[in-house]
């Protein structure tokens, strides 16, 4: 930020890409309920995420021909792939009263709270210091898989009594409680996002799809009856009072999914225009001086968690982008 040829907008929402042609020259964002615009020098990148990037190219004439023309917008260049293929890790948290104390009782009060803070910005040491998940792993449903198909991760605190509109990490539960959660590592389901006005102020409809292929829902099946069978033995009985969510009177297989979020691949990379939305150096396909630099690109869902590989994209583009413009 110190840098002089950087200026960061703050409050400001993109509202759509500028083109001449079929080469992009800026962006129109509001500011305090004001339209403006910027021009770019050499080229517009937009990094959105998963969600807002395929709505801001379909917003701007790029995507899907049948969604624009139904919406009465001009198509810059029409891609089937903008805002489809969205993936996404499909799992669920078994949570437990616990017969012995855990992060619930350090992060519940606001004594407690306001400690810990102050432990973080002190010495960076504390709850704060450490991951919500404080351990994890990977395993197979079935012997049938060469690999792990599923996550593992384990959290030390419970959330099943949130205050109305609060976040659930923000208010702990007020007994000692702690969860099991797990993810499949490689969805088959596909969902997407779509624009459902010219009004770039709205809400894309997002329809996530989960668990409409038949391997996800078995997969699932097969992992929540695995963390209850680890559940049930003795290092872990001995600890536990009860199980809360989704509590044992829950046992068909109807009742046992549920969906994390994840999202990536609704811009996705490829050679081929006809299945992607960028190429390899990260460009929108029939597009010039335009890029989405973010996780919508991926070509497929990564098997873990997707912060470290987005982070990747981000150092990978910056690496691209400069040597396109030295």
């Amino acid at each position: 930020m110190a840098r002089k040829n950087v200026k960061l907008e703050t409050l400001a929402h993109a509202t759509r890409i500028l083109f001449e042609g079929k080469t992009a020259i800026g962006v129109e964002y509001i500011q305090g309920g004001v339209t403006k615009s910027s021009r770019a020098t050499r080229e517009v990148i937009v990094s959105g995420g998963s969600i807002n990037s395929p709505q801001l190219l379909q917003l701007s004439g790029i995507g899907p021909a049948s969604l624009l023309q139904g919406l009465g917008l001009p198509i810059i260049e029409a891609n089937e792939n903008v805002g489809r293929n969205l993936q996404d890790h499909q799992g669920i948290n078994y949570t437990y009263k616990a017969k012995v104390p855990t992060l619930n009782q350090t992060l519940r009060p606001w004594w407690s709270k306001l400690w810990i803070g102050l432990q973080y910005i002190f010495a960076r040491k504390g709850p704060l210091s450490i991951s919500m998940n404080q351990g994890g792993g990977f395993f197979r449903t079935s012997q049938k898989y060469q690999r792990p198909n599923m996550q593992l991760y384990f959290q030390a605190f419970s959330t099943v009594i949130p205050k109305p509109g609060e976040r659930p990490l923000l208010n702990p539960d007020p007994w000692p409680g702690f969860s099991i959660g797990l993810s499949n590592c490689r969805t088959s389901s596909r969902g997407s996002v779509e624009i459902t006005s010219r009004n770039p102020l709205d809400h894309p409809r997002i329809t996530a799809n989960a668990f409409s292929h038949p391997d996800d829902v078995s997969e699932m099946l097969d992992a929540v009856k695995f963390v209850r069978a680890i559940a049930s033995q003795p290092a872990m009985a001995e600890v536990i009072e009860e199980e809360l969510l989704p509590g044992p009177k829950i046992k068909t297989d109807e009742e046992l999914v549920g969906t994390v979020y994840h999202p990536v691949s609704t811009c996705r990379m490829g050679a081929d225009a006809s299945t992607s939305v960028v190429d390899s150096r990260l460009k929108v396909h029939g597009i010039q001086n335009l890029r989405v630099v973010d996780a919508s690109v991926f070509p497929t869902l990564t098997t873990g968690n997707t912060n470290a590989p987005t982070i990747a994209v981000g150092w990978r583009g910056a690496e691209i982008i400069l040597e396109d413009h030295p």
